[in-house]
This record gives structure tokens, C-alpha cells and sequence, in this order.
């Protein structure tokens, strides 16, 4: 089992990046404040380094499996849930935000988030994917989902800048860091998903289905479509009460939407 590298970067500099300026989230702002290669200089830790109020600030992720099971690696075309938190070592600062980029071995921008929460959204710069805070948050944890790239893509690393903000126009007493977590591939199946089926207030249509899928109770939402073994094999967004399963081998799947947490088994003719 691989284990997860962790660099902190030293709160040092002057810069560019305000959380307040930035408070719709930096790529939305035309900002990359990771770190990362390719993002350039400017960082979280670029503008917000004043110290002080807050002392050190520090990042922590965490990526759990289906069942909760903490992981140290990957395994290709899995899904995860990650967590970021945000850490100050003194008081107690006005909002917290980050941004987070994945890139795998060859420093190639991956995507793969979903679901982000609801202080958190899933933004675009310079065609690359990132997430990132949905203005000042009161919480200093963030969540969402990432579904692992392919087989044979090796090593992914998410870097991540966050600051601790006093909620003034300026950046005076801010703190920042910066932190990279590198995630190895490794071979395996997914453990089975543990589930107990919920069908209130989720019907599905026709059951059993050649392809498409209707969902009733006006159902708009992220649907997970996980095989017999727990694996996921479909991730999609629905706004239109329809999921398409025509790609999918015969067999039966379980449905979730991950809003309500309710479910469906379904078979594929």
C-alpha cells in the first residue's frame, strides 16, 4: 500500500489573490491558486501570509471508499469521497477557502469531481478543472466526490491551497497554505457497496428496461448506478426524470441518488 505525500509550504510573500475578491471562488476569477505546476506563481499563500490572528494554517484530505473505508491509493474507475479541512491553530477567523486541482503523472489536469458541497462548486480556468469555495464559508470542511481516472494512469496528486480570512476588504491577518496529496494506482476490485435499498419516494420505469430509464417524483439529481459488486459504472446528472442504461451488460444495477440517499434495483434486459 502506497502512502500519501504531504508538503506544506511555508506561509512566505506578497501577492495577488484576496479571498474577498475572490469570494465567488478563484477560477472564477481567472485565479489558480494551487500551487500546482502550471498554475503559476500566484498562490493562497501568494497575498494571504500576514500571520497573527490565526497562526499556522494547515490542510487535511481525506478520501474514503464507498463504505467509508479510508484510502491511501486508487483503484481506476472507482468513486470516492473526499474531504477537505481546513486548519487554523488560533482563533477563530470569519470564513475559510480553498481551491484543489487533480493532475496525474505527466502534470496533465484530471477532473473527475462531482457533488461538490453546498460551500464548495466545481469551476474551469485556462481549461482546467478545479473545486474550490462558493464564497467566504463559516465552515472550514469541505466535501465532494471524484471518480477515478482509467487503468494505467498511475500516480494522481491534488493540490490544494486554503486561507483562514478575517472577512475584512483587505488581506491583514489572513494566513494560507499550501499542501500536495499523491494518490498511487493500484490493482483490485472495489468493495461490495453496503446498502440498504430505500424506494420511498424513488420509482423507476419500465422495470425491467432495454435502455432508458424513467424516474418518477420529479427527480432531478446526481444518480449512481453501481453493479451486483459495488462497482460504479455510471455517474450522471439527471434534469430530465431519464437515465440511459442502454450501454450497460444485462443484469441487475442499484440506482442512488446521492440527494436523498434513496434507491432503486433495476434489471438490464
Amino acid at each position: 500500500m502506497k502512502k500519501i505525500y504531504l508538503s506544506i509550504l511555508s506561509c512566505a510573500a506578497i501577492g495577488i489573490i484576496l479571498l474577498t475578491s475572490n469570494a465567488g471562488g478563484p477560477a472564477n476569477s481567472g485565479n489558480r491558486a494551487t500551487g500546482a505546476p502550471g498554475d503559476g506563481s500566484s498562490t493562497c499563500v501568494t497575498c494571504h501570509n500576514s500571520g497573527g490572528a490565526f497562526g499556522n494554517v494547515s490542510i487535511d484530505m481525506l478520501m474514503t471508499d464507498v463504505n467509508g473505508n479510508i484510502k491511501t491509493d486508487y483503484i481506476a474507475d472507482s468513486m470516492y469521497d473526499i474531504t477537505i479541512t481546513v486548519n487554523n491553530a488560533m482563533g477563530t477567523p470569519a470564513g475559510y477557502g480553498f481551491q484543489m486541482i487533480c493532475l496525474d503523472g505527466d502534470d496533465d489536469n484530471y477532473n473527475g469531481w462531482a457533488n461538490a458541497s453546498s460551500n464548495a462548486q466545481l469551476s474551469t480556468s485556462a481549461g482546467r478543472n478545479y473545486a474550490e469555495h462558493d464564497g467566504i464559508s463559516t465552515s472550514n470542511v469541505f466535501s465532494l466526490e471524484w471518480a477515478a481516472p482509467s487503468a494505467t494512469t498511475g500516480d494522481v496528486t491534488f493540490y490544494i491551497g486554503a486561507n483562514a480570512v478575517n472577512g475584512a476588504s483587505g488581506n491583514s491577518n489572513d494566513n494560507a497554505a499550501l499542501a500536495d496529496f499523491t494518490f498511487s494506482e493500484i490493482e483490485g476490485e472495489e468493495p461490495n457497496l453496503v446498502v440498504e435499498l430505500n424506494q420511498e419516494g424513488f420509482s423507476v420505469f419500465p422495470n425491467p428496461t432495454a435502455g432508458v430509464i424513467n424516474i418518477g417524483n420529479d427527480q432531478t439529481a446526481l444518480i449512481q448506478v453501481f453493479n451486483t459488486e459495488g462497482k460504479l459504472v455510471q455517474l450522471e446528472t439527471i434534469t430530465t426524470n431519464q437515465i440511459d442504461l442502454t450501454n450497460l451488460p444485462t443484469g441487475f444495477y442499484i440506482l442512488i441518488n446521492k440527494e436523498t440517499a434513496s434507491s432503486q434495483k433495476v434489471f438490464k434486459l
